[in-house]
């Protein structure tokens, strides 16, 4: 709109130059044939002089005030943010003309950026953080300004922002474009990357690289959004804020001073306010692999170095039936060498829905917690994923009791199996979805692939495949998993652990050919 307001303007400053300029030529003629007219002498060429010189300034001052008019293709264009979205046709009155062009002389002057504060002093070998925002966006349209509103309003500019549409019905991507060319997003952004070259000097090259972007994808899930702009950023902080959620203003600025400060710090949070229909305030603990272990331990709002997605495995697991995506990536950075901070303020604000997406699949799907354990044994203990098991494998009686795995989920397994068969869970979920049906058989050829395709410190796939094949009374087959047990475990732990949940012995091939040769 700014952008506009200029280009409408521009014509009759041109005309108004030329109609200046013919005055001013008039004006020396006049002059000079009065100074011929007059004495003649050194007083005379004098005068002619001082009047040229005075001409000289006018026509000086008129092409300054032209250009500070004028658009132009140079850098104070490029530092608007850059979208793939077509022009927006816009109609401005006089009115909002001149309130638009007065808005970008405002923002043209280098008095309205504020000064880089000394606490954001970097050393030499560390340079100032680079953050880019992750935005995914499925049914969000409604709150998306108000979330991007938030994100431009920080006093750490970010160096870009990220808008990833997950195939929403409503085309979230078409109105991400339609706000990041709108003034009331477009002018603050604006303002924040002329700070960020007024601070760290960023010149042609840095706004190349960095630049705003919204990408669509097909619908795949919000962990698939989340990867998707992560692996496209280009800063070396990131921040993953679903469209409806807000930060405060001084957000990354204080976590950016924290940086400052102690360089190796590659992870901070903050405490979180619900808003909406809850008002509860979350003041989270400081972060502990224990601590971890039970609930999800961090807002998805913390910030983190990119290095650290590159770390895990998986990023946010795609693998996963939807739900606690977040929940499972903390979890995977648990095994990282971890430098935390925690801002002890209340800066991220989550948008809290009685009725949302997620809040009816944790009341629904009890089991997602679960499956989401079994993908770490290296981090749960055997039994505390034993006793996950005997509860998956529940068959249910419709209509009092609920299977372990409802149907809805099995949906999202038999999904999880065909994008990522080179995964040993999914294999081993489907095994247990199987097993719970009374398919011995098609359950034992899961536990196989699983055990097959699993890291050497996921013992379920191998356990789970012995099991189905002592039901299945392949006594030869059963016997080799067993051993690969024992060699596993050592013979007291896989005593213990051939206890079932509820207390019952589990029959053991060796044990049956002990008591049959006494």
């Amino acid at each position: 709109a700014t952008r506009g307001a200029i280009s409408a303007l521009a014509t009759p400053a041109i005309q108004a130059k030329r109609r200046l300029v013919f005055a001013l030529v008039l004006l020396v003629v006049v002059l000079f044939m009065r100074a011929r007219s007059g004495r003649s002498g050194r007083s005379r060429w004098t005068s002619l002089l001082r009047l040229l010189a005075m001409a000289l300034a006018l026509f000086v001052v008129l092409l300054t005030a032209e250009a500070m008019l004028l658009p132009s293709n140079s850098a104070s264009r490029s530092l608007l943010p850059a979208t793939t979205a077509a022009p927006v046709s816009v109609s401005l009155g006089l009115a909002a003309a001149a309130e638009a062009t007065a808005n970008a002389l405002a923002l043209l002057s280098s008095s309205a950026i504020p000064p880089r504060p000394e606490s954001l002093s970097f050393s030499s070998g560390h340079g100032p953080p680079n953050i880019s925002v992750v935005v995914p966006c499925y049914g969000h349209v409604k709150y998306l300004e108000e979330s991007l509103s938030s994100v431009v309003r920080q006093r750490y500019p970010p160096a870009e922002i990220l808008i990833v549409d997950d195939g929403s019905p409503e085309r979230c991507s078409d109105t991400a474009r339609s706000l990041l060319v709108g003034a009331a997003i477009a002018a603050p952004r604006k303002r924040q990357v002329q700070t960020l070259a007024k601070w760290w000097g960023w010149g042609a090259a840095e706004l190349a690289y960095f630049h705003d972007e919204v990408l669509r994808t097909p619908n795949r899930g919000v962990a698939h959004a989340r990867n998707v702009g992560i692996h496209r950023a280009r800063g070396d902080w990131i921040v993953c804020l679903d469209g409806d959620d807000l930060i405060s203003e001084t957000y990354f600025l204080k976590a950016m001073e924290r940086v400052a400060a102690v360089p190796r710090t590659n992870l901070v949070y903050a405490n979180q306010q619900f808003f909406g229909e809850s008002r509860w305030q979350w003041t989270v603990p400081p972060l502990r692999a224990d601590s971890a272990l039970v609930n999800g331990p961090l807002p998805l709002m913390t910030l983190w170095r990119r290095d650290l997605w590159f770390g895990t495995p998986h990023g946010f697991d795609e693998a996963l039936p939807k739900g606690h995506e977040d929940w499972a990536f903390w979890l995977q950075l648990m095994r990282l060498p971890l430098v935390p901070f925690k801002i002890d303020e209340f800066l991220t604000q989550y948008r809290y829905k009685k009725n949302s997406k997620m809040r009816n699949r944790e009341h629904n799907n009890p089991e997602i917690p679960r499956l989401l354990r079994s993908l770490f044994p290296d981090l749960y203990p055997v039994r505390k994923l034993l006793v996950d098991h005997h509860e998956l494998l529940k068959p249910g009686r419709p209509p009092d009791e609920r299977p372990g795995i409802t149907e809805a989920v099995v949906m999202d397994i038999s999904v999880s199996q065909h994008l990522h068969p080179a995964r040993s869970a999914p294999h081993l979920w489907n095994g247990m979805v199987m097993e719970a049906k009374g398919d011995l058989r098609a359950a034992a050829d899961s536990y196989r692939h699983s055990a097959s395709l699993a890291p050497p410190y996921d013992w379920q796939g191998s356990y789970r495949l012995w099991r189905a094949l002592t039901a299945l009374g392949d006594a030869e087959a059963a016997e080799r998993e067993e051993a690969a047990l024992r060699h596993r475990w050592g013979e007291e732990q896989f005593r213990w652990y051939r206890t079932d949940a509820d207390g019952a012995v589990l029959p053991s091939v060796h044990a049956a050919e002990q008591e049959a040769g006494t």
